[in-house]
Order: structure tokens, then C-alpha cells, then sequence
């Protein structure tokens, strides 16, 4: 079941000057639980990044705060919503607000980690 709250779910982790920022859909039931991004055991999101040489380790979730520091931020379209993308209302997408952080804090990337994420942002949700 979704998960509603009036404040955010997990942090943005977003400054000026990052080279990337991914934004996914919503923080999942275990990453919600955990107030870390891409927690469950399953997600190859961390591993991913590492064996793509953007951290020069495997970072565990928690440590997400961390990728600051390698030029990269965190976001989700759906800041206030948990749970499984499939169970989220239609109007947990807010892509004026993922607009609006990204053009105050100007990445040079943003990439979407879901399909989900990227037509919800783009306007084909």
C-alpha cells in the first residue's frame, strides 16, 4: 500500500554545481523505512554507479549523502509518496516542483532511474 505524508519522504540531495542529478518516481517501501534512496537489497542502483567508475566504492544506501561529494544528487518526482511505482496515486507526480529544483540548483544532468519517472517529468504519465 502507498504511503502519504506531508513532508517529504526522503531528502533531496541537491546543491549547485553537481555534474548529475538522478531522479527517480518515489522512495520504495524499504528505502522509505530506511530514509535512504534505492535501500532494497535488490536495486543495482549502488552498484551500478560504482561499476560505472562515478564512486570509486560500492556505497550502501545510507551512505547516500556521500555522492555529493562525487558530483552527483539525489530527487524523486514524487516527494511526499512511498511504495511501488504501480500503486501511486496519479497525482503524487509533481514535475512543476522537480522543474523548479532543478532549474534553482542547475545540474548539468538529469537522468531518470525509471521510465516512470521520465514520462511523469516529461508529461506522458
Amino acid at each position: 500500500m502507498p504511503r502519504r505524508t506531508d513532508r517529504p519522504i526522503l531528502p533531496d540531495l541537491l546543491q549547485p554545481g553537481l555534474a548529475l542529478v538522478f531522479c527517480g518516481t518515489a522512495a520504495g517501501r524499504r528505502s522509505a523505512a530506511e530514509r535512504a534512496y534505492y535501500a532494497h537489497p535488490g536495486n543495482l542502483f549502488w552498484r551500478a554507479l560504482f561499476e560505472a567508475g562515478l564512486t570509486p566504492r560500492l556505497l550502501a544506501p545510507a551512505e547516500f549523502p556521500q555522492l555529493s561529494r562525487y558530483g552527483i544528487g539525489l530527487t524523486d518526482l514524487a516527494k511526499r509518496h512511498s511504495g511501488n511505482d504501480d500503486e501511486l496515486p496519479r497525482d503524487a507526480f509533481d514535475a512543476p516542483a522537480l522543474v523548479a529544483r532543478v532549474e534553482r540548483h542547475a545540474p548539468r544532468l538529469l537522468a531518470f532511474t525509471s521510465k516512470n519517472a521520465a514520462r511523469g517529468a516529461l508529461g506522458h504519465a
